[in-house]
């Protein structure tokens, strides 16, 4: 006859299950309930490992601990005993009015859930009374706890009634006198969330234990490897040896019991070896075949400089690191790394002024490596000041509004496991969020808030910040007031704007030290988090300010890019004379604080605002042959600041 082994072999929450089970009459399980449960077995001096459901491993493991009636209580199809002569003890010791089959009752058309409240009622009741006697040692499990209570906290009428029963269950249960030595009633819930229950179940109840059920660990997926290798496709040699023992735990971290059979089944079905973990577990987890970084060829990174320019300009030192960050990437290298890598496929952090090109850049890496700039998923995180807003992000609890849709993160990288992930202004998500991150940075992987792994191996992460270019200005009624002794400087407002920091006139050495500065003082000090800035390293890239030669360039792509819409959408061919280009590249260079948007501000109000004036007061809409000879400033108190001289219309 096999019996369960309970040594230091078993999973611990085996271990705790054995030692805690005697000393308290009623046990809580919670956790990873609704997995296989793992567990060796002894037959004739030989252990082996198998896997059944909890009910079924607790309803053996009871058993073999002596215990003469063993009963299983699913609210869905009642109470099942593992024996007749079990069932004829339970209806001796509840009285002879129980039924031959001890099933849940039959539902009342007219209302079924009154029905099987009742029957669940009159079922804990027999319970009650069977754990009372000590004519027998009797052990009961209630699996599915959690759907007894709506609400633990707002519990209805009848659920508290029903939860009552249980405690009372649980207080009266007695010490039987065995064979084996004295064992005592035992009453065993499940239930996925401790808190899906009453907390007066387990607070304060001396008879109460609760244990938490665990995924596997490292090494439970490590024996689980090593006793189930031949039955993976293509299993050859002796066994798995260390190197591959170690890949395979750090690959199916997070991985239940259930999923770790699912790889078996995946590896046999599709034929991939076990030696190929990785494009086993990337199957598994993504459900996708090849993976975009291995298409990310040396003819692609020979293209990148040319895609990055094209869009991005006076960013060389931006464009070195983000290229730097593809190729290790696509190489799988990291410092330290021992296995397989876990945390995502790259980390950047882009500080610097607005509208420098950030978020463009962001862009460009998305088509680069996925192929459409689609993949960049972004998150303005000035959304997401509030107090909860993890829960936006990653999704709320069960029992809270926005449960049933899951968070904005976790939703899309479940359905875009390899895309680029930006996270714009981080310095303005609310500080929760940052042990978030953190645990995304570390480990790869997140929960969300239904309980599902979301991984984010396989994404780029880049965050932008304009910490460093402004320091906030102080609301001067806030400054009186503190200097008349009526404020502190804990009540100061901040003026919008700020006083700027940094400015183009400065060297970008000196801008970037300035910026660095500010971004160690603010996570070191301020929010007083050194860790999150150490898991940063050494990926900051500070962008440079757009300087007059860049700003020239950029107002000419505009102008081009202007007069191409033009011909290709009306038939109108515009040039645009030399004076006018000097003009507008002059406006552009006095305000280089704003970047390149700064720039596009120039063009739209020197040159497209008028120009679209005077084709409309003209009736000039199609075929046309214009030349715009001189910019006009009205100055900034006139109606229309800007006017353009054409001719040739």
């Amino acid at each position: 006859m096999s019996t369960i082994v309970f040594d230091e072999r078993a999973p611990r929450w085996i271990r705790e299950l054995t030692r805690f089970a005697p000393l308290h009459s009623l046990v809580l399980l919670h956790g990873n309930v609704l997995d296989l449960a793992s567990y060796p077995v002894e037959t004739e001096g030989d252990t082996y490992w198998t896997e059944s459901d909890i009910a079924g491993f607790l309803r053996r493991f009871l058993t073999g601990r002596g215990y003469d009636v063993v009963g299983v209580l699913d609210p869905v199809d009642g109470l099942a005993l593992a024996t007749d002569e079990m069932r004829q003890r339970y209806q001796a010791l509840c009285g002879s009015g129980l039924p031959q089959e001890t099933r849940s009752p039959p539902r009342n058309p007219q209302n079924p859930g009154r029905s099987v409240a009742s029957g669940l009622e009159a079922e804990v009741d027999n319970i009650r009374r069977a754990l009372r006697s000590r004519e027998a040692a009797n052990a009961f499990v209630i699996v599915h706890a959690s759907r007894l209570v709506t609400s633990p906290n707002m519990p209805s009428r009848q659920e508290t009634d029903l939860m009552l029963r249980l405690l009372k269950a649980a207080q009266e249960a007695t010490e039987v006198v065995h064979e084996d030595g004295p064992l005592r009633n035992l009453l065993v819930l499940v239930c996925d969330k401790l808190n899906d229950l009453p907390a007066y179940l387990y607070v304060g109840n001396p008879r109460a234990r609760a244990i938490h059920v665990d995924r596997p660990d490292a090494t439970d997926r490590t024996r689980f490897l090593r006793s189930r290798y031949r039955a993976f496709h293509d299993a050859g040699g002796d066994g798995p040896d260390e190197e591959l023992c170690g890949r395979f735990s750090a690959l199916t971290d997070g991985l239940t019991n259930f999923e770790l059979l699912s790889l078996v089944s995946l590896s046999r079905r599709e034929e991939i070896s076990a030696r190929d973990i990785e494009v086993l577990c990337e199957r598994f987890k993504y459900g996708v075949r090849e993976s975009p970084w291995d298409k990310v060829d040396r003819e692609r990174l020979d293209g990148a400089e040319a895609l990055f320019n094209s869009r991005v300009r006076g960013q060389t030192r931006a464009l070195t690191r983000a290229l730097d960050l593809v190729k290790r990437a696509r190489l799988g290298l990291a410092a330290g790394s021992r296995g397989p890598a876990q945390r995502p496929r790259g980390v950047l952090f882009f500080a610097g002024p607005t509208g420098v090109g950030k978020t463009e850049t962001a862009k460009c890496l998305a088509q680069l490596v996925f192929g459409h700039e689609d993949r960049l998923l972004r998150f303005d995180m000035s959304e997401y000041g509030a107090e909860h807003a993890d829960q936006k992000l990653m999704g709320a609890p069960p029992g809270y509004v926005g449960y049933e849709e899951g968070g904005q993160l976790t939703n899309q990288v479940k359905r875009n496991p390899f895309s680029v992930l930006l996270f714009d202004e981080i310095e303005k998500a609310h500080p929760s969020l940052l042990d978030k991150f953190l645990q995304i940075l570390d480990d790869g992987r997140l929960t969300d808030g239904q309980g599902e792994t979301v991984y984010f191996n396989e994404t780029v992460i880049i965050f932008t910040s304009n910490l460093g270019t402004a320091a906030p200005r102080e609301d001067p009624a806030a400054a009186l007031a503190r200097a008349l002794g009526g404020g502190s400087a804990e009540d100061d407002a901040a003026m919008p704007g700020g006083v700027p920091l940094v400015g183009p006139e400065m060297s970008y050495e000196e801008m970037s030290r300035v910026i660095l500065g500010r971004i160690r003082d603010h996570f070191n000090f301020e929010l007083g988090r050194p860790e999150i800035l150490n898991r940063f390293g050494d990926n900051f890239v500070v962008f440079d300010f757009i300087r007059p030669p860049v700003a020239a360039e950029i107002a000419g792509l505009l102008l081009s890019g202007l007069c191409e819409h033009l011909v290709r959408e009306r038939a109108l061919e515009i040039t645009i004379g030399e004076e006018v280009r000097e003009a507008v590249v002059a406006l552009a260079c006095e305000n280089l604080a704003h970047g390149g948007r700064g720039v596009r501000n120039v063009v739209d109000a020197a040159v497209v605002n008028p120009l679209a004036r005077w084709l409309f007061d003209h009736a000039v809409e199609r075929d046309a042959r214009l030349r715009l000879v001189r910019l006009v400033d009205n100055g900034d108190q006139a109606p229309n600041r800007f006017q353009l001289e054409l001719e040739g219309a």
